[in-house]
C-alpha cells in the first residue's frame, strides 16, 4: 500500500494506517438549517457562506442519506481498490434542530455497508445535552469525528464574519465534547480581512492547547453570491494574498502545529465557477504543490517548531 510520505501528518496516510485501506469521505446533505440563518442569530449568515453553506460537493437531489451513499460511492469509488468509507454530514449544522431526525440519519449512514466511521460538521454552540448524549452513544459504536468551524480566535474577525458566538463559547463547546472522549477537527480560514500571521498562529497555539485532533486550513476564497464579495466590492478592498503568500503561512502554521494533530485539509474546495477570487485557489493541486516544496526545499516538517505546553 502506498504512503504519501508528506511532511505533515495528512488524512490520506492516517487513514492507510489505521484502517489498512483507502477511505473516502462520503460528503451528505441531511436537509439541516443555520440558527445564523433560519432567524434565531441572524438570517444572514457567516459572510463568506453561499447559500448551500458548504454543500456544493453534496446532492440532497438524489434522495435520502442512503441513496446519497450509494451514489457518492458511484462517482468517488475507484474499482478494484479497496476501500472504506466515511459518512460525513458536511451541509450547514448538522446537530441543530430535531434531534430524532438526527439520529434516524446518523444511524442510518452507519448502518450501511463499507461506512467505517461517522463525520459531523457543525457550530459549538449547538452542542444541548440531548445532542450531546446522542454523540455520546455514537462514540461508542462507530469512530465519530465533530467538525468545528472556528475560523479564528480573533474576536474582533468573528463579529466582522457574523459568526453569531464568540470564542469563550466555541472554547465551551470544545470541552464538552473532550469530556466525553469526543474526536474533533477544527476549521481555521486564512486571509480574512485584518488578520496576519500573529492570528494564524495563535489559532495554532489554541489547537495544541485544546489538544484537538484535527485542522482543516483554507484560504479565503470569496464566491459570487455572497455578503463578503459585496462587502469587499462596497469598499474597494482588493484582495492582495498571492498564492506564495499563502503557502508561505500554511507552512509556517504546520511548523508550529503539534506533529500527532491529522492535518485533513489544507486548501479552500469550491466550486470552480462560483468562485470570484483569488483565481489561485481556483488549482488546489498548484497550492498543495507549493506548500510540499517549500517544506521539502528548506527541510521542514510538522511541529519542527512546535513546544509543548
Amino acid at each position: 500500500m502506498e504512503l504519501n510520505r508528506k511532511r505533515y501528518n495528512d488524512l490520506d496516510t492516517y487513514y492507510k494506517i489505521k484502517y489498512g485501506k483507502k477511505i473516502i469521505k462520503l460528503p451528505l446533505d441531511g436537509g439541516f438549517t443555520c440558527p445564523n440563518r433560519d432567524g434565531t442569530l441572524s438570517s444572514r449568515g457567516c459572510i463568506y457562506c453561499s447559500d448551500v453553506g458548504a454543500g456544493e460537493w453534496t446532492y440532497r437531489s438524489v434522495g435520502d442519506i442512503r441513496a446519497q451513499i450509494a451514489y457518492q460511492k458511484k462517482i468517488l469509488a475507484k474499482p478494484g481498490r479497496e476501500e472504506g468509507y466515511i459518512a460525513y454530514f458536511q451541509n450547514f449544522t448538522n446537530t441543530y434542530g430535531d434531534v430524532a431526525k438526527m439520529r434516524e440519519m446518523f444511524y442510518a449512514a452507519i448502518n450501511e455497508a463499507d461506512i467505517v466511521g461517522l463525520s459531523i460538521a457543525t457550530r459549538a454552540d449547538c452542542l444541548p445535552d440531548e445532542v450531546l448524549a446522542m454523540l455520546s452513544e455514537l462514540n461508542q459504536i462507530t469512530d465519530l469525528t465533530i467538525e468545528l468551524g472556528m475560523q479564528s480566535v480573533n474576536e474582533g474577525t468573528l463579529e466582522f464574519i457574523n459568526r453569531g458566538y464568540s470564542h469563550q463559547e466555541f472554547d465551551n463547546g470544545v470541552q464538552k465534547l473532550c469530556s466525553l472522549g469526543i474526536e474533533m477537527v477544527a476549521h481555521i480560514i486564512v486571509g480574512l480581512v485584518g488578520e496576519d500571521i500573529d492570528d494564524y498562529l495563535r489559532d495554532i497555539s489554541y489547537i495544541n492547547y485544546r489538544g484537538i485532533e484535527g485542522i482543516k486550513i483554507h484560504n479565503l476564497y470569496i464566491e459570487n453570491n455572497t455578503y463578503l464579495k459585496s462587502y469587499y466590492e462596497k469598499n474597494n478592498i482588493t484582495y492582495d494574498m498571492t498564492k506564495d503568500d499563502y503557502a508561505n503561512i500554511v507552512v509556517s502554521m504546520l511548523r508550529h502545529l503539534n506533529p500527532d494533530v491529522v492535518v485533513h485539509r489544507l486548501t479552500g474546495d469550491g466550486i470552480s465557477s462560483n468562485i470570484a477570487y483569488p483565481l489561485w485557489s481556483k488549482n488546489k493541486g498548484a497550492v498543495l504543490s507549493t506548500i510540499d516544496k517549500i517544506m521539502k526545499d528548506s527541510d521542514y516538517r510538522q511541529g519542527d517548531l512546535w513546544k509543548e505546553n
